[in-house]
């Protein structure tokens, strides 16, 4: 049994004829087929049958074409592997990212992904903070970007910035922009996400703790929905500062004190996932990104210095945070 017999077999089996798997493979069809009766005459079992529109797999060959395409993957991944230690990183990396700064994110990290690493094959899955915390953990992504790595099980997480929460309202009677308490901003009309969601479980331990009751009136899950009730005037709300600049506008957003809201933004990933060479270099690419965004405030929050060789934190207000 030779790695070609296999990637012949797995050739056919997606192809679903031999004449269609020889194009691909760029072999002449009665070679591809002498592979095959090899490769049945060696193992003593038939693992294809012919039929009238084309071939199928014997459930032999179903079991021998799950074991073929793995190790077929594995070797592919090792390949790319050290050929990406050579500075040419290759390979698929997937990528997990909160919706609600999606707009500030995706672009950016595709088009720096693009220039820098054209051989990698990226995917960037945004969604809601809960879904992508669960694919960090299932190692379903290489990495992601999530404000609730402490609540995750067998993930590292190198935490990136603290973000700040915002009071946002209807703008049309007023424009101040000045702080506001959280008291103040409880006791508007506020339309929220649900509690499964890591925002509003934050925000309402900080409303405990200070003893403030939410004066919560509407319940939406997406965020434009929640900006649209916003906009109307219908109710205010409490968000972080990605969506502020794509979804509320012309609305006023003022920064919640007494207590001051923050979470902590980290960049994670699956302690039972290493992070192979090609996610290394997307995982720098995109701590560079964030690190930008909070540099020139299109995310408010403040910086985490780690010194080298010490693990203590410092904070170091970006230009774009309010005090």
């Amino acid at each position: 049994m030779t790695l070609k017999q296999l990637r012949y077999l797995i050739a056919i089996a997606e192809a679903g004829s031999f004449s269609a798997a020889a194009r691909r493979a760029y072999i002449a069809q009665p070679a591809l087929s002498r592979q095959i009766s090899l490769l049945e005459s060696e193992l003593q079992m038939q693992l294809l049958e012919r039929q009238h529109d084309g071939v199928a797999l014997t459930d032999a060959g179903r079991q021998l074409y799950e074991v073929a395409r793995s190790v077929v993957q594995k070797l592919d991944s090792v390949k790319d592997e050290l050929t990406s230690t050579r500075g040419n990183p290759r390979g698929h990396v997937s990528i997990s990212i909160p919706a609600t700064a999606s707009a500030l994110l995706l672009p950016e990290i595709i088009a720096r992904a693009t220039e820098k690493f054209p051989s990698i094959n990226l995917t960037v899955c945004d969604g809601l903070t809960r879904e992508g915390g669960q694919a960090i953990e299932l190692g379903k992504v290489d990495f992601g970007v999530v404000p609730n790595a402490e609540e995750l099980e067998h993930v590292t997480a190198e935490p990136i910035f603290t973000e700040d929460l915002y009071w946002v309202g209807d703008s049309t009677g007023s424009q101040d922009t000045s702080p506001i308490t959280l008291a103040e901003a409880g006791a508007t009309r506020l339309v929220m996400a649900p509690r499964v969601l890591h925002l509003r479980r934050r925000i309402e331990q900080a409303a405990m703790e200070a003893g403030v009751v939410l004066n919560v009136a509407y319940e939406q899950q997406s965020a434009p929905g929640i900006a649209s009730l916003v906009r109307s005037g219908l109710a205010a709300t409490i968000c972080n500062w990605p969506p502020l600049e794509e979804l509320y506008q012309p609305t006023a957003a003022r920064l919640i004190v007494e207590p001051r809201i923050t979470r902590t933004v980290s960049i994670a990933y699956s302690v039972h996932k290493p992070l192979s060479f090609a996610a290394s270099c997307m995982r720098d690419l995109v701590r560079g990104i964030l690190l930008d965004a909070v540099r020139t405030g299109r995310w408010r929050g403040s910086l985490i210095e780690r010194s080298e060789g010490d693990d203590t934190q410092a904070r170091e207000p970006s230009a774009g945070a309010s005090s």
